[in-house]
């Protein structure tokens, strides 16, 4: 029997530890800003709420403004100097050093920013509802997370193609503009990142709409992991991330 194979219990103790230093490190201080950031941006919106009560957010209104273009914002911060930040410590080398895959590595790092931004978004869609509009935030806050982790996918490689964090988030940002500009032309077809998964067209049969709901937001999530894998297999070749 070899003695030197971990159990279960060690595997998931090293995987518990891993999971909490990269939080740690991908995390440092950021978490602060980005609670600020949402708390003011929802407090600007409530006060023009009590303003302006006549104008108020429907159903479709509020989870866009209110849960999916922030987390896609938030995405956006949060993985935009996802690599630079390394290079910058001077631990981008150490990191390809190590006994354990750069692939795995760098996955237990997209998972964190992706579990963060769950609970953000979740979150966010709760209060949401309590404040702003009433619809389903739990079917909210989960559909709001595909868009996210697409933003997360396509920031990552631009942090990877460029050695600028801030040229990553600029690409990004310029990304989800440029999205939101042909809002008019997308809305209604199966292809557009923020498709409104509660107002399905009259003239379309609700089994259908369902179908075109799901085949657009699978797409999009593996648009998102495609953008992660294509990232990890460039960070291969390290003499030109360094």
């Amino acid at each position: 029997m070899n003695t030197n194979r971990l159990t279960w219990r060690e595997l998931l103790f090293f995987v518990g530890k891993l999971h909490s230093l990269s939080m740690r490190i991908v995390f440092h201080r950021k978490m602060i800003f980005m609670f600020c950031g949402v708390l003011a941006y929802y407090a600007i919106l409530y006060a023009i709420a009590i303003w302006r009560p006549g104008e108020g957010l429907s159903v479709e209104q509020a989870l866009h403004v209110l849960v999916e273009v922030p987390g896609t914002v938030l995405a956006i911060y949060l993985t935009m100097d996802l690599v630079s930040g390394e290079r910058d410590k001077d631990t981008l080398e150490i990191l390809f050093s190590t006994a354990i895959s750069h692939y795995a590595t760098w996955a237990v790092r997209i998972v964190s920013i992706s579990a963060a931004l769950f609970v953000t978004l979740m979150a966010m869609s709760t209060i949401s509802y309590y404040f702003f509009a009433e619809f389903p935030y739990i079917l909210g806050g989960l559909n709001a997370c595909i868009p996210a982790f697409f933003m997360i996918g396509a920031t990552f490689l631009f942090s990877v193609l460029f050695r600028s964090g801030n040229a990553a988030g600029m690409l990004a940002v310029g990304l989800l503009i440029g999205i939101l500009l042909s809002t008019e032309a997308f809305e209604d077809t199966s292809y557009y990142l923020f498709l409104k998964p509660f107002a399905p067209p009259s003239d379309l049969d609700t089994s259908l709409w369902i179908n075109r709901v799901v085949l657009n937001r699978a797409g999009i999530a593996i648009l998102g992991i495609l953008f992660i894998f294509l990232a990890l297999r460039r960070m291969i070749e390290r003499e030109k991330l360094l």
